[in-house]
């Protein structure tokens, strides 16, 4: 059952960003007058589709059906990507018929190098406007809310946050000379400072203020690995989903609602420090502190010999939240700066890969990652996945504007060299750059399945 919601999720995820994606190339062919012979959701054979000459058709067309200026809409066999087949335009497909013959007025290779622009670009744009209407709407709709505390809580043990030096109690209060509000917001600015030099950071601590400084190359690499650096901000705490009946929780009374403060005197501040001091604790009884909708309430759990008592738990939010309401203007605006900021880090990401600064498996993932973050996301609720389809948005706009052969930005490669030459490059050389970036595509997917599968 999970892997079906998994895979629901990824395709309710995923499906949207190719059709929007696939549309911009659609519009901009229609706009500049060019015909657009297929439209497909999905990759591979085609399942069922529509054009107006031949009405609704199950599994494949004929294979000497020809458009002549109608569009195939169609669903194929693998949901993992789509495409526009324009005509007069060599790409994944590697069909070259309609090249033969002198270039026609509805053909991509007759039209004005601006236009090809236009219709090379315009699923990123797609893209791009995409999640920045997602980004805006979020905005005006829910605002934003944050755990106003910049304490923290708990540090998981070993983390990178307990190797930099943050400890339990400790106040954040600056990012150099920009002040924090909460944790929330120093995770975000200290990403954002890692990529622009070295970081010095202010904390208080015991009532004195002390500086933790690290280099942007050394913070970099761990923010690849683990973006929140362990930290768990003051205010949270673990509340149980679900007790099983015969297990120790259930044996002393505990039930899902309720929400665990303390182990043994000890604040317990999230599901990753129960679990620590609950592994610590095997066959000991253990004074658990907790709280029910009628108050606080006292009892004794043995956690068995795996450190488990029997709960499925998650995260809640017990402490001061700030809800911050926006205006149109102040969302558009505020949709604006996060896409810059995010399509910034982005770019940067990407150069710091070129350079060699962090790895390929630190950073790509593919469509068993995407799977996974859909369904958490999802899980979540509606604000948390639209913002992840709104990343995803964004970094297929970004992934695609490179100038890989294959890709919109490969694409765009061919156009501008035509342009600046003022003729058609030779069906051959087109031919082989669109076959290295096919081969180049499928030994970064192997790369990213393997990443994934072996997270």
């Amino acid at each position: 059952m999970e892997t079906l919601q998994i895979i629901g999720s990824f395709v309710l995820a995923i499906v949207p960003l190719i059709v929007v994606h696939e549309l911009g190339h659609f519009i901009a062919a229609r706009m500049t007058g060019t015909r657009a012979d297929i439209f497909s959701i999905g990759m591979g054979p085609r399942l069922l589709g529509w054009n107006r000459r031949d009405g609704f058709v199950w599994g494949p067309l004929p294979p000497d059906w020809r458009a002549d200026g109608v569009t195939d809409y169609r669903l194929s066999l693998f949901p993992i990507g789509g495409y526009v087949k324009i005509a007069g335009m060599i790409d994944e497909s590697f069909d070259t018929a309609a090249l033969a013959s002198h270039p026609q007025s509805w053909e991509f290779r007759a039209k004005k190098t601006w236009q090809k622009v236009l219709m090379v670009l315009g699923g990123i744009i797609m893209n791009i406007l995409l999640a920045y209407v997602l980004l805006v709407g979020i905005a005006l709709a829910v605002g934003k809310t944050e755990l106003a505390t910049r304490t923290i809580a708990y540090i998981t043990r070993n983390a990178p946050a307990e190797q930099l030096g943050f400890k339990s109690g400790d106040e954040i209060l600056r990012i150099g000379n920009t002040e924090v509000r909460s944790v929330a917001e120093f995770l975000q600015k200290v990403a954002q400072a890692a990529y622009r030099g070295d970081v010095q950071i202010t904390l208080r601590r015991s009532s004195r203020d002390t500086t933790i400084a690290l280099s942007a190359t050394q913070l970099r690499h761990i923010l690849a690995q683990r973006p929140d650096l362990g930290i768990v901000p003051d205010g949270m705490r673990p509340l149980i989903l679900g007790v099983e009946t015969l297990r120790p929780a259930g044996k002393a009374g505990l039930s899902a609602g309720d929400t665990l403060l303390s182990l043994d005197g000890i604040p317990v501040a999230s599901v990753e420090q129960l679990i620590e001091l609950l592994s610590e604790r095997k066959h000991k009884p253990t004074t658990l502190v907790y709280k029910r909708s009628d108050g606080i309430h006292r009892t004794t759990v043995t956690p068995d010999e795996d450190g488990k008592i029997g709960v499925q738990v998650s995260n809640v939010i017990t402490g001061n939240i700030v809800r911050t309401r926006y205006s149109f203007l102040e969302a558009a605006e505020l949709g604006a700066t996060q896409l810059w900021s995010y399509t910034t880090l982005m770019v940067r990401s990407i150069g710091l890969l070129v350079t060699g600064e962090q790895s390929l498996k630190q950073s790509a993932g593919g469509p068993i990652m995407i799977a996974r973050m859909a369904n958490q996301t999802a899980d979540a609720g509606a604000v948390a996945f639209l913002s992840f389809v709104a990343m995803l948005s964004l970094t297929l706009a970004v992934m695609n504007i490179l100038p890989i052969p294959a890709l919109d930005g490969g694409h765009l490669v061919l156009v501008v060299i035509e342009g600046l030459l003022r003729r058609e490059l030779s069906t051959k050389v087109k031919l082989a750059y669109q076959q290295i970036g096919v081969v180049l595509i499928l030994a970064l997917m192997v790369i990213v399945f393997y990443n994934d599968l072996t997270r």
